[in-house]
């Protein structure tokens, strides 16, 4: 009975380093990609934030403006104060667009640290005693399964997918204000990898039934 122990492990551990192998892998690929992109994105949401409020130059004008009117015209009232800025709807529909990519993929991030912590803990430690051996792998993995960890494994990548989708429809409406052909042909673009990425889904999904 003794001797059954350590066959069990040799076939388990196997499957189970074989298993993090390709989790750590993936991980890391997400982790590289995820911190790229925010990089980026931090780079365009910097230009893009000005929209949301005034202009200083635009205000110090107004107001020279007005100390000139109240120089010539002294029965002018002066406003009670500086007036209401609205932003105009495309800075905010951008500005949201780009803020939901950047904690959609720094969320990613996050969890993929936690989730690589896991993986690596999932062999780490255990008793040197074949049978206590076992019996603790099993116990890791069954809180690993509890957990739903490859369920969350398969969904990060998802997470990162919708935050490039939501910064290139940011990019699209960013464009837009500036030159329309220039926005129809990213527009053009953006639709061409959607229908790229939807093809690939349904692909995959079809091949997981098979």
């Amino acid at each position: 009975m003794a001797d059954i122990w350590p066959l069990y492990l040799e076939h388990a551990l196997a499957e189970d380093k074989e298993t993090m192998q390709t989790w750590n892998t993936d991980l890391d690929s997400i982790l590289i990609f995820a911190a790229l992109f925010s990089a980026v994105l931090t780079t365009f949401i910097i230009e893009s934030y000005k929209g949301l409020q005034a202009d200083p130059t635009t205000i110090l004008l107004q107001a020279i403006l007005l100390e000139l009117q109240m120089s010539r015209n002294t029965s002018a009232t002066v406003p009670s104060g500086p007036q209401q800025y609205h932003a105009p709807r495309s800075a905010i529909r951008v500005n949201v667009y780009w803020f939901s990519s950047l904690i959609l993929s720094l969320a990613t991030a996050l969890i993929a640290i936690l989730a690589k912590q896991w993986v690596n803990y999932l062999l780490a430690g255990l008793p040197s005693v074949p049978s206590a051996r076992a019996r603790h792998r099993q116990y890791r993995v069954d809180g690993m399964n509890k957990w739903r960890l490859p369920a969350l494994l398969s969904f990060l990548p998802i997470l990162l997918h919708i935050a490039l989708l939501l910064f290139f429809a940011g990019l699209v409406d960013f464009v837009w204000d500036l030159n329309a052909s220039v926005a129809t042909v990213s527009a053009l673009w953006v639709c061409a990898t959607s229908t790229l990425y939807v093809q690939h889904f349904d692909r995959d999904k079809d091949s997981s039934k098979v």
